[in-house]
């Protein structure tokens, strides 16, 4: 995890769903045993990823507490406050929002507006002097000057040499208040990587979010109800450039100024994808008048930045113009240098030999071309992009997930294979989901027969080749775990143990042959109950023996004493 960065990875938190491979437009992340991480040096900072990950493992630096450290030791602190900030704090008065802010601790609040109408000025001072420039792309997004400089470096040179408005507003504000650090507050998370670049102006950068949090546990998340600030100013037109053809109104209305006969054909394009498609199929040469493009990561524009609340365009946009309508343009004469030329910053990538990257594909079970799925669930858009990736250390094989899914299918039938028992899945109407051969198998031929006809027996009725409904229907019905019974099928009998599988939906059953062993252990009883029956017959005839013979003793012994009985009472 590197927390310094302004997008970070929480691997704890990651569960490798590959969501945020899938949807980074640039693939900046890294899979490293089984948890996607950030790559500081691929990001542009666009927070897709951040928005994404279902499970808040990608997060976005939080300020908020080093900002708090600053207001406290220092009574001059500045915010320049992004124009998206009617959108966010829709129909409350900038005046009292101002107020409110300053109860933050604020000696200065200021928008970064201001810092748009020099940048306005600029750009279309560039514009009307140098005709001989066909193709000017907007610098004011910190998210698409990081893409073109790292992933498209040929149309760096056709950036506006210009500073973007947080940091012309931030040399404006230098001016007025020389030693005061400055913060910026919007919804933009490129503007975080842009204060770590320009420590000198910037200080620090805060979202929405964590102003927001800011103002909650300040008690001051009401902004309307505080008095209007009478130091606020409204800005110029550049309080339009967070919606989509905002920066071209105020540009073009300062062209047209500069050079009342000059042509410019104005784009906008908002959207990483759109910008992208853009720049790997346009070519400035063949440009046949001064283009200038209005470029943003954000379809919409800022005011539907990653860290604002609206979820709306149309109702941000409406939010934002009824603010912007109440500005003047306002063309400062004292204007700062501005000017800032952006070079190439990009990484070549890596070129493998096409027969590594071939031995990686038949590593990922791709042998011929149609092998290759491009199915996209790796994260890739073909498997050759994740073959490079791998090679790159940037991705693991076990990504590929008809690989996974084959590797299992194979394990499974090796396990089937394995199995003395006959396995058999099931959903509630009792159609067979898979089984395996020995079930086909155990149950008779033309079972068997019909397995090798159709393998898997799907949608077959189970409860025609285990004729015992009720016991299936008993687990389905009362989610019992197990029941375990000898049933007898066509004169055989068969052990079946039936158990949940998705309770109430999805049940499976083991079988397995028992009739010779419960032959043998019939006979086996049959047996014992023989030399049971013998044993208690001796014992009879021993018994009556034996009662015979004391009978016949008695009687001789009586006998006996009867002879001699006279005889003794004659002596006495």
């Amino acid at each position: 995890m590197d927390a310094l960065a302004p997008v970070y990875s929480v691997n704890a938190q990651c569960r490798d769903c590959y969501k945020c491979v899938r949807r980074c437009p640039v693939k900046a992340i890294r899979v490293e045993n089984d948890h996607a991480v950030v790559v500081p040096e691929a990001c542009i900072y666009c927070g897709t990823c951040v928005a994404t990950c279902p499970n808040k493992a990608k997060m976005v630096r939080d300020d908020l507490q080093a900002v708090r450290n600053l207001v406290s030791a220092r009574r001059d602190v500045v915010l320049s406050l992004a124009p998206s900030f009617a959108s966010e704090f829709p129909g409350v008065d900038p005046a009292c929002l101002s107020t409110a802010l300053k109860k933050l601790g604020f000696a200065v609040v200021r928008e970064t507006a201001v810092g748009a109408n020099i940048v306005s000025r600029r750009v279309a001072e560039l514009m009307a002097k140098s005709p001989n420039h066909r193709l000017q792309i907007s610098s004011a997004c910190p998210v698409v000057v990081e893409l073109i400089q790292r992933y498209y470096p040929r149309f760096a040179p056709y950036l506006t040499p210009v500073d973007s408005p947080i940091i012309a507003h931030c040399k404006a504000l230098r001016r007025e208040f020389p030693d005061a650090p400055i913060v910026f507050a919007g919804p933009c998370v490129g503007k975080k990587h842009e204060s770590d670049q320009r420590q000198d102006l910037l200080y620090s950068v805060l979202t929405f979010e964590e102003l927001r949090r800011w103002m909650m546990m300040a008690g001051v998340d009401e902004p309307s109800y505080f008095a209007p600030d009478p130091a606020y100013k409204l800005p110029g037109d550049g309080a339009y450039y967070p919606i989509e053809g905002g920066m071209l109104r105020s540009v073009e209305r300062n062209f047209h100024a500069l050079a009342p006969k000059g042509e410019l054909q104005p784009m906008v394009l908002t959207g990483i994808k759109a910008l992208q498609t853009m720049l790997e199929t346009l070519d400035p040469k063949t440009l046949e008048q001064p283009v200038f493009i209005e470029a943003l990561a954000c379809p919409g524009g800022c005011v539907c930045g990653p860290k604002t609340r609206v979820r709306c365009a149309a109702g941000g946009m409406l939010d934002l113009l009824r603010h912007a309508r109440r500005t003047l343009p306002d063309d400062p004469e004292d204007k700062p240098d501005v000017g800032h030329h952006y070079r190439p910053a990009a990484t070549p990538p890596p070129v493998f030999p096409e027969e590594e990257i071939q031995a990686t594909l038949h590593a990922l079970g791709k042998f011929r071309p149609e092998d290759e799925l491009n199915c996209a669930g790796c994260g890739y858009d073909s498997c050759r992009e994740l073959a490079c990736a791998i090679l790159a250390g940037n991705a693991e094989a076990q990504m590929c997930v008809s690989r996974m899914r084959q590797i299992a299918l194979k394990q499974s039938s090796a396990i089937d294979r394995a199995l003395p028992y006959g396995l058999v899945v099931a959903d509630k109407q009792l159609r067979i989901i898979e089984c395996n051969e020995r079930f086909a198998a155990l149950l008779g031929e033309a079972t068997r027969l019909a397995y090798d006809a159709k393998p898997g027996l799907r949608d077959a009725d189970l409860a025609r080749l285990i004729p015992y409904e009720q016991l299936f229907r008993k687990v389905l019905e009362t989610g019992e775990e197990t029941i375990r019974q000898t049933v007898e099928i066509e004169g055989r009998l068969f052990s079946l143990t039936i158990f949940n599988v998705d309770v109430h939906e999805v049940i499976g059953a083991l079988i397995l042959d028992v009739t010779e062993t419960e032959q043998k252990r019939k006979a086996l009883i049959d047996k014992a109950r023989t030399v049971v029956t013998n044993t208690a017959k001796t014992v009879q005839q021993i018994a009556f023996m034996l009662g015979r013979n004391a009978a016949e003793s008695e009687l001789i012994l009586d006998s006996a004493v009867e002879m001699f009985a006279p005889l003794d009472q004659g002596e006495k």
